[in-house]
């Protein structure tokens, strides 16, 4: 059975869908067989941004997106890992839930002080629930590339109890270009490409 990881968040604009796909992206560049699923029928951003690729005729996304409909347990059975990009704000018992379905619940956060809040609140909620609390990590997002406020942000969750992720992904234009063009921030052109990439490699490997 493939590992499940979950990216989820009550607050918008924190990056969720480009971490998800990204994560997965990294995941099957170190040659494990990925899937991301889709569960947001609302947005679906990753399922769009799938389908830019495809009607764009880049190089596109290397695994399969599947909308929440469109999964049959056959598809998943032999995956190394499976990336669940979850509703967009979804109900606090809907992320309890989330603990029964993945190993791991990725929770992407900015660095400004309202997001911390919002992520401190959050991560609060999930120590309600003994695997919630123990398979939840925070994700820093959108971190600003010069000055220490990552490394400031992580330090401050981690003194409040938080896991935090090591690795700080940083703010680049390549991820906006990426979702534009439908594919990774590896395959755009941008100065920054390569550096953004790694911050996911270096994710992937944390995780798994």
């Amino acid at each position: 059975m493939p590992k499940v990881f979950a990216v989820t968040s009550e607050k918008g604009g924190v990056g969720k869908s480009t971490l998800a796909v990204h994560l997965a992206g990294a995941l099957a560049e170190r040659g494990l067989g990925v899937a991301l699923i889709d569960e947001d029928p609302r947005v679906g951003s990753s399922a769009r941004w799938a389908a830019r690729g495809v009607k764009l005729g880049g190089p596109g996304l290397p695994f399969a997106v599947y909308e929440a409909d469109d999964v049959k347990p056959k598809k998943l059975a032999a995956l190394d890992v499976v990336v669940i990009d979850t509703e967009g704000r979804p109900k606090r018992k809907e992320l309890r839930q989330l603990a029964d379905r993945a190993d791991l619940i990725l929770v992407p956060s900015g660095t400004s002080a309202l997001e911390l809040e919002a992520t401190l609140e959050l991560m609060d909620f999930l120590q309600g629930d003994a695997d919630a609390a123990r398979q939840s990590r925070v994700v820093l997002t959108r971190v600003p590339p010069v000055g220490r406020a990552g490394e400031e942000a992580r330090e401050d969750l981690r003194e409040a109890g938080v896991t935090v992720c090591n690795t700080l992904v940083r703010s680049y234009a390549a991820y906006v270009r990426a979702a534009e063009l439908g594919t990774l921030a590896r395959d755009v052109r941008d100065p920054r490409a390569d550096t953004a990439w790694e911050d996911m490699l270096a994710l992937s490997r944390e995780v798994l």
